[in-house]
C-alpha cells in the first residue's frame, strides 16, 4: 500500500520551495533594475530557509528528500541569484560606448562566488559534522553559511540604496573594482574553515521581571526598523562581517577550555 504523507510533513518542503521561488524572483526584479525588491527577495529566501528547518524539526518531518531539496534551493537562491543581481547591477553603470569586453571579465568573480556557494553546500551534504567545530561544541559554523554569504555580497547594493536616499550617489567608476574584490573575499569566507557564529544555537534567558522591558525594547526596535529599514539592514550585514574575527577568537577560547 502506498504510504501517504500528512500536510504537516509537507510544510517544510513547501517553505523550501517558496524560498527558492523568492530567490529566483530576485533575478526578475534585477532585470527590471528594481534593486530594493531584488534584495528583499533574497531576504525572504533567507527567512524561509530558516523556518523550513525549524518546522521540519518541530513536526519531525526531516527526510533525505527535504535535505537535498533544501541544498538545491540554497544553491539557486544564495549562490546563483546574488551573482546575477550584482552583475546586472554593475552592468547598469556601463554605457553602450563602454568596452563590453571588460564587462565580460567582470563576470569571473561572480562565477567564483557561485562556485564557492555550491562547493560549500556540497561539503555540508557530504558530512554535516563539517558544519560544526571539530571539538563538537555547538554555536559555530565552519565558514560563512550561504545565506549569510548572499547578504554579505549584496552589501554594496544596500550601501548604494542608502547613499541615493541621502543624496550621495556612488561613483560607478570608483566602486566597480572594490565590489569585485569584495565578492572574492566573501567567496573565500564561504569555503574557508574560519568559525562563524551560528545564531540558530543562541539562547537568551532573562528573569520574569525583565519581560516587560524586553517587550518594550522589541516594539521600539521594530518601529526603528520600519522607519530606517535599509540603514538597519546595511548596518546589520556589516556587523555580521565584523563579528567574524570575534567568532574566530571565541571558538579558540572555547576549544581550549
Amino acid at each position: 500500500m502506498e504510504k501517504k504523507l500528512t500536510l504537516f510533513k509537507l510544510i517544510p518542503n513547501i517553505f523550501t520551495t517558496v524560498g527558492m521561488c523568492s530567490g529566483l524572483t530576485g533575478i526578475r526584479f534585477a532585470i527590471d533594475h528594481e534593486w530594493k525588491a531584488a534584495v528583499i527577495c533574497i531576504l525572504f529566501a533567507s527567512f524561509f530557509d530558516l523556518i523550513d528547518g525549524l518546522t521540519a524539526r518541530a513536526f519531525r518531518a526531516t527526510s533525505r528528500f527535504g535535505a537535498e531539496l533544501d541544498s538545491l534551493s540554497d544553491a539557486i537562491s544564495f549562490g546563483v541569484t546574488p551573482s546575477i543581481i550584482l552583475y546586472i547591477w554593475l552592468g547598469t553603470s556601463f554605457n553602450e560606448s563602454d568596452n563590453q569586453y571588460i564587462l565580460g571579465w567582470y563576470w569571473i568573480p561572480f562565477l567564483v562566488f557561485s562556485s564557492c556557494a555550491v562547493l560549500r553546500l556540497a561539503r555540508f551534504n557530504v558530512s554535516s559534522a563539517l558544519d560544526s567545530i571539530a571539538d563538537g561544541k555547538s554555536g559555530f559554523f565552519v565558514g560563512v553559511p550561504t545565506p549569510g554569504g548572499a547578504l554579505l555580497v549584496l552589501l554594496p547594493i544596500m550601501l548604494q540604496i542608502n547613499a541615493d536616499r541621502f543624496g550621495y550617489p556612488l561613483n560607478a567608476n570608483i566602486y566597480i573594482i572594490p565590489v569585485l574584490c569584495w565578492t572574492l573575499i566573501v567567496s573565500a569566507l564561504m569555503v574557508s574553515s574560519v568559525p562563524t557564529f551560528s545564531f540558530k544555537s543562541f539562547s537568551f534567558r532573562f528573569s520574569k521581571n525583565k519581560a516587560t522591558m524586553i517587550l518594550i525594547a522589541s516594539s521600539l526596535s521594530v518601529a526603528i526598523f520600519i522607519k530606517e529599514s535599509w540603514v538597519i539592514l546595511a548596518l546589520g550585514t556589516f556587523a555580521y562581517f565584523v563579528s567574524i574575527p570575534f567568532s574566530f577568537r571565541t571558538s579558540k577560547q572555547t576549544s581550549t577550555d
